[in-house]
């Protein structure tokens, strides 16, 4: 097996943990998505402005996609509609119950632990590459929070729901991502893999399901067993149309923490790319929850790093050069949620109340409006020269 430079150490490691996981994740770094990328390469023969319809009447339409389409289009369609059997939809409104009465939470635990954690690995060094990490944190994250909600809202993942939807175009933008990076010479695939690699999507599936149901759980999160399963069924079905090829997929909550914790081990140790990620994310979320003066978004990035810190654990956190505090913020927050159950239970009303005002603020973070639904691609390799996407 061909191992890229860079996994070599960390394959070793990995290895004598689970040798058969090890071997899968850094066969797969080798790996894109071929459906998608052949997707993307037939749509670089359309003008740029022609992809965004052309992908809206495939996915959206009721009708069949002209025989005149590239035969990538028909396959990724037929793919993208066929909801695998065990998909099941009673499960996913079990999860989307438990997603909704713990949604702050859940996008803390997303904000402070699953994404950092999940976007910590070699792929950082493709965002870099484009300028998605320093230019762009504040939209990362409301293209993060954006389709974690759609998710779990009722119907969301159901062919054509606007979940399918967000996770269709992340798909997309990997595929074009890939494709513009793969024609530069500034990815070294021999001692990196693929950019964007399936164990890449893969691990970033394991943190925003698995590893993020215990950041939940960590800061006072009262998902029973029964819904945190539910909620990694959902995932599962995500992962899939997210090009992860389904033998390598977890199957539940234990194993996508093993699939997590396997994968971290293959990765390098965290460079600078990583460590700049790991930073812009963090001191975007201010900025998300609205937070605009200066002092005031200081204060709130330094709570928030904190909380990232108690989260991913002080050894992630000193190599993303996180500041070290002496006051904790997790047990405060566990207890606020805590006693916040409790005075629903005692207080019907207010707990009610509570519960519009948390469905309002996820509406604000998640920013519904018409342009989550663009399916345009990036056009160049660096943002900053890439049309409108």
């Amino acid at each position: 097996m061909n191992v890229p430079s860079a996994y070599v150490e960390g394959y070793e490691t990995a290895r004598k943990r689970d040798p058969a996981l090890a071997e899968t994740y850094i066969r797969n770094t080798m790996v894109g998505d071929p459906l998608a990328d052949a997707l993307v390469q037939d749509l670089s023969s359309f003008p740029p402005g022609e992809v965004h319809s052309i992908l809206t009447r495939a996915l959206e339409s009721s009708e069949a996609v002209p025989s005149d389409m590239p035969e990538s289009l028909h396959e990724f369609v037929a793919e993208a509609q066929a909801v695998p059997e065990w998909f099941d939809p009673g499960i996913a409104r079990m999860a989307s119950r438990a997603f909704l009465r713990n949604s702050d939470i859940v996008l803390a635990a997303l904000v402070g632990g699953s994404i950092v954690e999940g976007f910590s690995t070699l792929i950082s060094k493709s965002f870099r590459i484009r300028g998605r990490v320093t230019a762009s944190g504040v939209r990362r994250l409301k293209q993060n929070g954006m389709q974690l909600v759609e998710q779990y809202l009722p119907g969301g993942m159901e062919p054509a729901g606007d979940g399918w939807r967000l996770t269709l175009r992340v798909r997309l933008v990997h595929a074009q991502s890939r494709y513009l990076i793969n024609q530069s010479d500034e990815w070294d695939r021999e001692r990196h893999g693929e950019p964007i690699s399936a164990s890449h999507i893969l691990l970033a599936g394991a943190a925003f399901s698995g590893r993020l149901m215990r950041h939940v759980a960590t800061l006072g999160g009262d998902f029973s067993t029964e819904e945190r399963e539910a909620y990694i069924h959902v995932w599962r079905y995500t992962g899939l149309l997210m090009g992860i090829p389904e033998e390598i997929l977890f199957d539940d909550e234990e194993s996508a923490c093993h699939t997590f914790e396997i994968g971290s081990l293959c990765e390098p140790p965290a460079d600078l790319d990583a460590i700049i990620m790991a930073n812009s994310l963090v001191n975007s979320a201010p900025v998300i929850i609205g937070v605009n003066q200066p002092a005031e978004r200081r204060e709130m990035a330094r709570i928030v790093t904190q909380a990232s810190r108690e989260l991913i654990g002080d050894e992630l956190a000193d190599t993303f050069l996180f500041p070290r505090q002496k006051r904790k913020v997790v047990p405060a927050m566990r207890f606020k949620h805590r006693f916040r159950r409790i005075v629903g239970k005692v207080l019907p009303r207010v707990g009610a109340r509570g519960q519009l005002d948390r469905f309002v603020s996820l509406m604000d973070f998640a920013s519904f409006d018409a342009a989550k639904f663009s399916y345009r691609l990036p056009t160049a390799l660096y943002d900053e020269d890439s049309a409108e996407w």
